[in-house]
């Protein structure tokens, strides 16, 4: 696996939504921080006198946005039928070769033997939320096509989500998907995965956790710093990243596992525990 180290690189979305901006969409909809349930029940139903702000928080959450190929040179083994248009031909004679003449179905021809000199390239793409969570396909990449981003050396902001898709998960998963395709050969010379992009971004995210006073229940609303969507069952994050994490290490730990993989054959993981360090 090749690992160029200007692959690596870290962003920072900018904001786009302010607190107050983001606080007051998450107020008009503090009622449904409960559940179905709770908003359809006609007995025991939240009311905004009853339902008060607790805390709030703008996190930053991570996504991974990988750019890489799989180059293959091998070699084939093939036969290659000749058509005979000569009725009068016994055999064929080729670099001092004799070749016998087959007749079947009304046709002459003779076979050939070669070996196929192969070169073949897997491209891959795709855009990994980092907290494991699935996601609508196409929404992360609407992130970078439409909101400007910072490139980061390193992240030392406050209320950094710690990802769950470290580069150890993300190169195996990359290597899981390019060894999956399947290569025609009797010999392979050469087989490598190159990582063109691995990009690792944060975005804004705007939580707020509602206290449901008369029944003793928590509800939050989260808002995205960026489009101004709110998420009415949000979560609460309470692990946050408590280490620095900069460009540097990321390649420094991808060069670490890619040691140890083997296409088409897995990939032996080791953990950099100063990447995904958490409280």
């Amino acid at each position: 696996m090749t690992l160029p180290k200007d692959a690596y690189k870290i962003f920072v979305f900018d904001d786009v939504y302010p607190l107050s901006a983001a606080a007051e969409q998450a107020n008009k909809k503090k009622l449904n921080a409960f559940g179905l349930a709770a908003k359809l029940n006609p007995f025991k139903r939240p009311k905004d006198e009853t339902v008060l702000l607790a805390k709030d928080v703008k996190r930053y959450e991570p996504f991974w946005h990988v750019v890489t190929n799989r180059e293959v040179d091998f070699s084939r083994q093939i036969n290659y039928p000749v058509d005979i248009g000569n009725s009068f031909a016994n055999c064929v004679v080729i670099n001092g070769q004799e070749y016998p003449i087959a007749a079947q179905s009304g046709k002459r021809t003779l076979t050939l033997s070669a070996i196929e000199k192969c070169h073949r390239k897997i491209d891959f793409q795709d855009y990994i939320d980092a907290l494991e969570r699935e996601s609508k396909k196409g929404v992360l990449e609407s992130y970078l096509k439409k909101y400007k981003v910072q490139e980061r050396e390193s992240i030392e902001l406050p209320n950094v989500i710690p990802l769950k898709v470290s580069v150890a998960t993300l190169l195996q998963r990359i290597n899981q998907t390019l060894s999956s395709e399947a290569i025609n050969a009797h010999e392979i010379q050469q087989d490598f995965i190159s990582i063109e992009k691995a990009h690792l971004y944060y975005r804004p995210v705007y939580a707020f956790e509602f206290s449901w006073t008369t029944e003793n229940k928590v509800g939050v609303i989260e808002v995205d710093g960026l489009t101004g969507e709110v998420i009415e069952d949000g979560q609460w994050f309470k692990e946050k990243m408590d280490s620095v994490l900069t460009r540097e290490m990321l390649f420094e730990a991808s060069a670490e596992i890619a040691g140890v993989i083997v296409p088409g054959g897995g990939i032996a993981v080791k953990v950099v525990e100063r990447v995904t360090a958490r409280k």
